[in-house]
């Protein structure tokens, strides 16, 4: 039996197929993107969509086949095939939505979507109603659903690989959807290859039935077209209003992160701030303020706690003579490593080492009574003259040495300040009157007047 082709139907069919899969392409994208409701939302509505315009594809394809015979189709069958179009379509969809898409997932994805599409085809043959026997060639038949289930996995690649460009998405989506819209109509008019009708005189009722005619046909194509573009535009908005969310999604984020680093600028400008208030600049101890502040805070305490507050008051030998001879950078140095020794043995975290001035230091020492704070002022003033730092100019020997004076008492509540620092300014004056490079605490000057 002689079978013609209605080419501008086969051109439509194959428009049909890469119509359908642009949708599908865009509908992959949303689905993708969203979630809960809007997940399944987009999911069904997108595989009715996609499955409609396959089906259509497919039928239209079908209607440009020609026979001598009046045809007609199956109803039920006829939605039966529509329904495997959408189960092909949800299985499609449902694959590439997935975060993650190895080879056996598009593998296991691509023979049953091919699997549905080649059996929504061959169901829809059945659908035809005609005195005319058709026999199938099961070679083409096999290669049909081999066609079917490659295309069908270069379908699932190409549409999850879209995910990953985003540079230049629009053209590979456009290039994908020409390849797949080929691939279906390959499947299809592979499939109706395979078929060959012969004369026969079947009798078949005309009970759920129905003739297609051209004006039919027309409206299958218009609808379909109608459907997915309407589709298409639901997903372009929805891709416009996510886009809008995610900028401002990502303007929020900068922000936030601008926010934090200008809280952390503040944080380190404070910090700075901050050290720059209570430490020295040339030396890094602790400055004259801090000083007084602390010195304040402790005696209270210790007033309060009736416990000793030991305070040492040091100043360095003939340190103009350093100046003169050597010059203000060796001076400034001398200093700071004289500070360096004090801090590297003052271990206690409650002990306080400041510059109080010029080339004299004081240290605060919490808790600390008489004795071990007289040991500790030896230790330190042993440790400066082991530095071995030259001073020419020095009247008590080749290196620099250093003075200390000592107070150590429990305060009473509402004692001045001034009243230990005086003590051991006394006590410093005294180891300098009597040579220098000794420690003098007024426990021993009122040992002596005892005596006396």
């Amino acid at each position: 039996m002689t079978i013609t082709y209605m080419y501008w139907l086969v051109v439509a069919s194959l428009v049909l197929a890469i119509i359908a899969s642009y949708a599908a392409f865009s509908f992959a994208e949303r689905i993708t993107v969203s979630k809960g409701a809007r997940f399944w939302g987009w999911l069904t509505g997108g595989a009715v969509a996609m499955g409609l315009g396959i089906w259509s594809m497919h039928y239209v394809g079908m209607f440009a086949v020609r026979l001598p015979v009046q045809v007609t189709y199956h109803v039920p069958t006829v939605l039966a095939s529509l329904l495997l179009a959408v189960v092909a379509s949800a299985i499609a969809l449902s694959v590439v939505s997935r975060p993650k898409l190895g080879v056996p997932q598009i593998a296991l994805g691509g023979v049953l979507m091919g699997a549905a599409i080649g059996g929504m085809h061959y169901v829809g043959m059945a659908a035809m109603r005609s005195s005319a026997m058709h026999h199938y060639n099961h070679a083409l038949v096999g290669l049909s659903l081999v066609v079917a289930v490659a295309f069908s996995w270069m379908a699932l690649w190409i549409s999850f690989f879209l995910r990953k460009d985003r540079v230049q998405q629009e053209w590979l989506r456009m290039g994908g959807a020409i390849l797949m819209g080929s691939g279906i109509s390959a499947m299809h008019y592979t499939a109706m290859a395979a078929v060959t009708f012969v004369p026969g005189d079947m009798v078949y009722r005309f009970a759920g039935t129905m003739r297609v005619s051209t004006l039919g046909i027309v409206a299958v194509v218009l609808t379909t077209v109608c459907v997915l573009f309407g589709a298409l535009l639901t997903a372009f908005f929805d891709r416009l209003t996510y886009q809008k969310l995610q900028d401002s999604h990502n303007r929020l984020v900068d922000a936030q992160e601008a926010l934090i680093q200008s809280e952390l600028a503040l944080r380190e400008a404070n910090f700075t701030l901050r050290k720059l208030s209570i430490y020295d600049g040339l030396t890094g101890v602790h400055n004259r303020r801090h000083f007084d502040e602390t010195l304040e805070a402790e005696l209270k305490r210790a007033a309060r706690s009736k416990l000793n507050l030991s305070l040492l008051m040091i100043d360095v030998d003939c340190f103009k003579a350093l100046n003169d001879r050597h010059g203000h950078l060796a001076g400034d140095e001398c200093l700071r490593k004289i500070a360096g020794e004090f801090t590297s043995k003052i271990r206690r975290p409650q002990d306080i080492v400041s510059r109080y001035g010029g080339e004299e230091f004081a240290v605060i020492l919490p808790g600390a009574n008489a004795q071990w704070a007289f040991e500790l002022a030896e230790s330190l003033r042993l440790a400066i003259e082991n530095l071995k730092i030259a001073n020419n100019g020095s009247r008590v020997g080749p290196f620099v040495t250093v003075s200390v004076g000592l107070d150590t008492r429990v305060p009473e509540v509402g004692e001045p300040v001034d009243e230990i620092v005086a003590a051991a300014d006394a006590a410093l004056y005294l180891a300098k009157t009597q040579g220098r490079n000794r420690t003098q605490s007024t426990t021993q000057i009122g040992e002596r007047v005892e005596k006396k």
